[in-house]
């Protein structure tokens, strides 16, 4: 009968993979639909997973022990206010640290642009008969024909520049939705996590509820087991993640006021904040950090460049492996390969859900190994006690047939 059963969802599996194929454009559009409706959500529970450990936290220091009714009415509430504050605070933080600096970089990159037309331009009115004697006056009635033609065709609605003007309208537009969709998806993604936190409890019971109902006791046990282990091994990931990332800003920063480089304190802190991507992400913050040196002093971004290459080293070898690999429990070639496999097949989201995963696959596997050696050990311990009586009724036969001999 089970047989049976397992040859019939088969053969649906193949009816239904050979549907894919026939209607695989259908299939297409509708999966890319589901995922646009479904993103928001799937946002909102990694927003609201992170939010949590920092309200888990708040929430055992909030009067824990008081049976008051406002307080604890009022404990989930507040800690969860103070979590976004907090993480509100060090974005902000950030921000007004980085910031000034760039906008000072970007007047000095400005000023120097400036200056280098001005350069040009001046040069240009030196030179001005020696460059008409170059282009010829043929090139300058081509010019100004092209220049003609455009605006009468801009003029017109017709013609390249027409055909020019609408796609840079249109490149204006797209650009505006992307910028107001993901402002959308972020909004209801953020409300969607509130309404999580708030009744986080009732989540859980239903999640474990849906579990028990399509999963046999059994199964459903693993499947608990499981999201236990999950949840351990990412919660210690984003705090070793979050301890790593101001371990190197804070390197950083030292090392560049140590070497009299500038801007120590801002480039520091973005290469903290990017260093939140595993492994590769101090090397955003570093190409930011590379522009605004460069307009201070180009040779002094070049060692910063030097600086940051050995940092990084260090950081990918030494800090990374032993902070964050320590708080999964992940030796660190494992740490290694799982950031640059994760990073190969879904790019900056696998860098930073490789290592959780790899964490808790390599938990399970050895609990799972554990307990088949732990079977085999007490089936190879039951054998000799069967095999016993067998050894005791042999021996007296052999104790007769030596007597008869002798």
């Amino acid at each position: 009968m089970r047989r049976a059963i397992w040859m019939a969802f088969a053969a649906f599996l193949l009816f239904v993979a050979a549907l894919g194929v026939v209607y695989s454009r259908q299939v297409l559009a509708a999966l890319l639909a589901v995922w646009t409706a479904v993103l928001p959500l799937l946002l909102g529970c990694i927003i609201a997973y992170v939010l949590n450990l920092i309200m888990g936290r708040l929430e055992r220091v909030y009067f824990p022990k008081s049976t008051n009714k406002a307080v604890m009415a009022s404990r989930r509430p507040v800690c969860l206010i103070l979590s976004i504050a907090i993480i509100a605070a060090i974005v902000a933080a950030i921000v007004n640290l980085v910031l000034p600096q760039v906008r000072m970089s970007w007047d000095v990159l400005e000023n120097g642009v400036m200056m280098v037309a001005q350069n040009l331009y001046s040069w240009g009115e030196q030179n001005e008969e020696a460059l008409l004697g170059a282009l010829g006056a043929g090139g300058l009635d081509s010019l100004r024909e092209s220049f003609t033609k455009f605006v009468e065709n801009l003029s017109n609605g017709s013609g390249d520049g027409a055909s020019q003007l609408s796609s840079i309208l249109t490149t204006v537009f797209s650009t505006v939705y992307s910028i107001a969709h993901g402002v959308f998806i972020g909004i209801v993604a953020l409300v969607f996590s509130l309404y999580i936190l708030i009744d986080k409890e009732r989540v859980i019971r239903g999640g474990r509820a849906i579990v028990e109902l399509l999963l046999p006791p059994k199964g459903a046990s693993a499947v608990r087991h499981a999201a236990h282990i999950a949840n351990d091994s990412f919660s210690r990931f984003i705090t070793g993640q979050c301890i790593e990332a101001v371990i190197l800003g804070v390197l950083c920063a030292i090392g560049m006021t140590v070497f009299g480089m500038p801007y120590a304190p801002a480039v520091g802190a973005c290469v903290g904040m990017t260093a939140l991507v595993p492994v590769f992400g101090a090397w955003l913050g570093g190409a930011v950090g590379f522009l605004m040196i460069l307009t201070v002093n180009p040779m002094t971004a070049v060692w910063f460049v030097v600086f940051l290459v050995v940092l990084q080293q260090i950081e990918s070898h030494l800090i990374y492996p032993n902070v964050v690999g320590a708080s999964v429990g992940l030796p660190g070639i494992w740490v290694f390969a799982a950031v640059l496999v994760g990073g190969a097949l879904f790019g900056v989201l696998g860098m930073f859900l490789g290592v959780p995963t790899v964490a808790t696959v390599r938990t399970l596997a050895i609990e799972r190994a554990a307990k088949v050696r732990a079977k085999r050990s007490a089936a190879s311990a039951k054998e000799p006690s069967t095999q016993r009586p067998s050894d005791e009724n042999e021996a007296p036969e052999e104790n007769r047939q030596s007597r008869e001999k002798a």
